[in-house]
């Protein structure tokens, strides 16, 4: 059995219908080379992009697919072989890396003292 065949599958064993139709569209793009762009998802499912994001998480998280992208690759597909899987999970710790430090800078980002908020600017030499 071929993977898109495999994967043709599993699709067919999801309950929801919006989840097993864009499992089923996702089928056909197995392999970094067959990425299959998030615009001709929406369209070849009759769903909304944020419906069909939703939905490739929940069969990463919930049903086990190895669904890829990352940066400089428009477009997702099923994950393939070893190297297109540790490409993608690398690329997933760096972008949880620079989270991470984004949410420490934030945490630790000096606020203005209420009082320096309700005082009035000073004006310059010349009123400016």
């Amino acid at each position: 059995m071929n993977p898109s065949d495999y994967y043709r599958m599993k699709s067919a064993e999801i309950k929801e219908a919006d989840i097993r139709l864009v499992a089923a569209c996702m089928s056909d793009h197995v392999g970094e080379e067959n990425a299959v762009r998030l615009e001709s998802l929406v369209s070849r499912s009759g769903l909304g992009e944020r419906q069909v994001r939703d939905i490739l998480e929940v069969l990463v998280k919930e049903h086990g697919w190895p669904i890829g992208a990352h940066a400089g690759k428009a477009g997702r597909w099923i994950i393939e072989n070893e190297q297109e899987r540790w490409h993608v999970a690398n690329e997933l710790l760096s972008r949880e890396n620079e989270l991470r430090a984004r949410r420490k800078a934030i945490e630790q980002a000096q606020l203005p003292a209420r009082l320096e908020l309700d005082r009035a600017p000073q004006m310059g030499l010349f009123g400016g």
